[in-house]
């Protein structure tokens, strides 16, 4: 039980990680929420300072969905990694480290939350979702 705790509170504070909120701020000075749809997921980041921005973002997102659930999927089995993802999502749309103001949609932490429980899944799940992109352009939708 505590095992599983633990492993929870990691993914509730990797997802918590703001990278699409520092990383504007840390190299424009500018806060991301003040811009766009005014969330600090990758979609917006990458909408408002260009792909060079957003596709860090992209990544550590999905990292910090992944990371967490992967090691609590491997040590302490599916279910503990199921919830260990749903957490790092949690932290993602309502971070700690912002307060517990409005986060972002989830969409990338969420993407690889689903790698780490279950990669063909995942893979597969991303694969749909990246032709989905292509044909209406609308991430949230895709």
């Amino acid at each position: 039980m505590l095992e599983t705790a633990l492993f929870v509170l990691a993914g509730y504070l990797a997802g918590s990680m703001p990278f699409g909120y520092w990383l504007p701020r840390v190299l424009k000075g500018v806060d991301v929420r003040k811009t766009g749809s005014g969330n600090i997921g990758a979609t917006n980041v990458w909408r408002a300072f260009g792909r060079w921005y957003g596709l860090p973002v992209v990544l550590l997102d999905v990292a910090k969905g992944f990371v967490p659930t992967l090691l609590a999927t491997i040590y302490a089995g599916h279910l503990v990694g199921v919830l260990t993802g749903a957490a790092a999502m949690l932290g993602h749309a309502r971070p700690l480290f912002l307060r517990f103001e409005k986060g972002g949609k989830m969409v990338a932490t969420c993407g690889g939350a689903f790698l780490g429980v279950a990669p063909v899944v995942g893979l597969v799940a991303a694969a749909v979702w990246i032709v989905f992109f292509l044909f209406i352009r609308y991430a949230s939708l895709a």
